[in-house]
């Protein structure tokens, strides 16, 4: 009875895992984000396999037994590390980390797994890490904790170094993700734990629980990003200001910069929607340029309409931010001349709510532009 209770966990931790691995390859996700994820439930699944075809065959009589205990002990101790080392990739990844960047550092981070696959398929000669007993039975070998150091190391290396960064950066969306990354490890930890004490495949369900998370959180913030600029979208920015006027200290210094293309109508006009849309594109990295080193939060809120929302010490910086983001498009490689016309406004006095703070903006944006229409600048 607890045999067959142990299968159906391994069963339902594997179904969840190859779905979850299957779907992410029909998301949204980077092309080398979508197949390391995707790389590391269909590794899990398989190991989480192996684990069940162990716990089948651990004492059982006869050489199709015994066999089939070594080869379950000796590729789920291959793929253990194998995932781990994956999720390393992925984390690091996810990071922007210099260690992925050169194939010679890649190279070298892998070497350590390399190491445990082949101690673990040797281990029918050698005993290092494993060995079955006369009764069939699996036993650890003289060298078996290379293989959870070499593991583990990976993960609590991407873990501490993903807690490092979270307390970092500024944005409230990268700091989820970040804070995800490095608490990943906690319920295969707490899982393996239970497994150790209790008897119990706890580790599976740890691993399919990290997983899931780790999927909630990667889509939701495909939820929040507007698909043509890869900034946030309007209901990721209209949530940002909820959570930061919840807190009036969080809000203190803060300016809402508002701003759309000049003359963009007439961009789509003479050289049609597709380099409309490039356009876009081009406004968007150029304010992850100017503005993201500093803390603020870009999003699209609409059209060719762009807010910011930025810390500042005073209005003269904002008022600089604003002079770098036109400077920066003035250099754009476009046909074209890019320039924003922005309206600024800031938390306090008769600003109280965000719903003031975006009117207050957007009047001032309207000010801007009027002044400019004046001028017989061209604005649509």
């Amino acid at each position: 009875m607890v045999k067959a209770l142990k299968i159906e966990i391994f069963l339902l931790c594997m179904i969840v895992l190859i779905g979850l691995a299957a779907r992410s390859r029909r998301s949204l996700f980077s092309s080398t984000l979508q197949l390391l994820f995707s790389m590391l439930g269909y590794t899990s699944a398989a190991y989480i396999l192996f684990d069940m075809i162990w716990t089948l065959s651990d004492g059982a009589d006869g050489t199709l037994g015994i066999a089939a205990n070594w080869i379950s002990n000796a590729v789920s101790f291959s793929l253990f590390a194998i995932a781990c080392f994956i999720w390393f990739i992925y984390s690091e990844t996810m990071q922007g980390s210099r260690l992925v960047t050169s194939r010679y550092r890649v190279v070298l981070v892998t070497l350590p797994t390399a190491l445990v696959v082949v101690l673990a398929f040797t281990s029918y000669w050698t005993h290092a890490l494993f060995y079955i007993d006369s009764q069939g039975v699996y036993r650890r070998g003289f060298a078996y904790m290379i293989q959870p150091i070499v593991s583990y190391c990976y993960v609590i290396h991407t873990s501490l170094h993903a807690f490092v960064q979270s307390r970092r950066v500024e944005s409230l969306q990268t700091k989820a993700i970040y804070r995800t990354l490095a608490f990943f490890a906690i319920p295969a930890l707490v899982g393996g734990t239970f497994q150790i004490v209790y008897s119990v495949p706890g580790l599976c369900v740890g691993i399919m629980i990290s997983m899931l998370l780790l999927y909630i959180i990667c889509q939701e913030q495909l939820i929040s990003t507007d698909p043509l600029t890869g900034l946030n979208n309007r209901n990721r920015f209209e949530t940002y200001m909820l959570s930061l006027f919840s807190n009036v200290d969080q809000a203190e210094d803060v300016y809402l910069l508002m701003m759309d293309a000049d003359g963009f109508k007439q961009i789509n006009d003479r050289y049609g929607h597709v380099e409309g849309d490039h356009a876009l594109q081009v406004v968007a990295t150029a304010l992850k340029d100017v503005c993201s080193a500093s803390g603020g939060f870009i999003a699209r809120y609409g059209g060719d309409e762009f807010v910011v929302l930025q810390k500042a010490a005073a209005e003269q910086d904002i008022m600089h931010l604003c002079a770098t983001i036109n400077d920066e498009l003035a250099h754009a490689e476009v046909p074209y001349a890019l320039r924003m016309s922005i309206g600024c406004a800031r938390v306090g006095d008769s600003v109280d709510t965000w719903q003031d703070l975006l009117r207050a903006a957007d009047a001032e944006l309207y000010r801007v532009k009027a002044e400019k229409k004046k001028a017989g600048i061209q604005i649509r």
